[in-house]
């Protein structure tokens, strides 16, 4: 899907809960000792459940993702039904921030990574997942850069259409590394509102669980090892994972980010970003905002069957963005 359509699509789907296939419940939470809060849209598929645990574990890092897609693929890959994989927060490209569950539980989001496998899914429960809508590595054809799923071959070999992201002319929809950072020079660019809202929820995060604001330094940043596990701040994907994954890399503001988590104080850079449904949605301006997670615990789809638990997981496979 070509870059510039993006915000229309996440529009679209906010005000209307994607055509009524998403009920929302809207909160505002106080974050821990600062004059700051937490706003966004707690998301509820209406024919869809099961993709997380409804057990807590004791949290010690926070990992960083971003989707691969656009935020209608997204929502739904993460909301699978009876499916194993999926975030307690997805970021829109427009700011918003969307929890699926209670960032207390857990599902799984880190796959077949380190310290995670043949271990009942230590990581996993031990981590809070925060996928940002991007759609992250480009390819380079002709004068356009091209998505992962441009040109795609299907079970019969047969080619896909071209799905462009861009013109190499649309400088600011993309980065192009000087170096390339597992096997990829062109990335795609998150939006400042994203940035944004990611500092506000981190702050919120760490002060909930009592997660250390640091991060891993530059190159171990960029690096999977052990050195991760014995890491309590905040991590991301390939800190876990030595090949097929990409997020996030050095295409990231990273300094953006750390300098607003760990700022004494921090001021949003948007005044805010309102939060409207139809009548599609549950959401209405005069209904009562959650002001605690707690709060959302009643409009929790069901979980996953605590027998399940530690059993192991296929890794979501990345749908059509149309």
């Amino acid at each position: 899907m070509h870059f510039k359509q993006l915000n229309t699509l996440e529009e679209n789907l906010q005000k209307s809960g994607n055509n009524g296939e998403y009920e929302f419940k809207r909160f505002s939470i106080p974050i821990k000792n600062e004059t700051l809060a937490l706003n966004g849209i707690f998301i509820k598929p209406k024919n869809r459940s099961k993709y997380f645990f409804d057990i807590a574990h004791p949290k010690k890092r926070i990992v960083l993702h971003f989707t691969a897609g656009q935020l209608r693929s997204d929502l739904q890959a993460l909301t699978g039904h009876d499916r194993h994989v999926s975030v307690a927060f997805v970021i829109g490209r427009n700011g918003i921030i969307y929890q699926l569950f209670s960032s207390k539980l857990w599902s799984g989001h880190i796959g077949k990574g380190i310290g995670n496998t043949g271990t009942g899914n230590a990581q996993d429960k031990m981590t809070i997942g925060i996928e940002l809508s991007n759609y992250g590595y480009l390819t380079k054809k002709d004068e356009n850069l091209e998505t992962y799923y441009s040109r795609q071959k299907d079970d019969r070999g047969h080619t896909g259409p071209v799905d462009i992201y861009c013109s190499l002319a649309d400088v600011a929809a993309y980065k192009k590394l000087n170096k390339s950072f597992r096997g990829q020079s062109y990335y795609s660019t998150f939006t400042d509102r994203q940035y944004d809202s990611l500092v506000i929820l981190l702050r919120y995060l760490t002060a909930q669980y009592d997660i250390p604001r640091q991060f891993l330094q530059d190159p171990l940043r960029y690096q999977a090892g052990d050195h991760v596990l014995q890491f309590r701040g905040i991590v991301s994907h390939v800190n876990y994972r030595v090949d097929g994954k990409w997020d996030i890399g050095p295409a990231f503001e990273w300094e953006k980010v750390i300098s607003g988590v760990k700022a004494p104080a921090y001021t949003p850079l948007f005044e805010g970003i309102e939060i409207v449904s139809t009548e599609r949605g549950i959401s209405r301006s005069a209904e009562s905002v959650a002001n605690s997670e707690d709060q959302l615990d009643n409009f929790l789809p069901e979980p996953i069957d605590p027998a399940h638990e530690d059993e192991p997981y296929e890794e979501a496979q990345p749908m059509l963005a149309d």
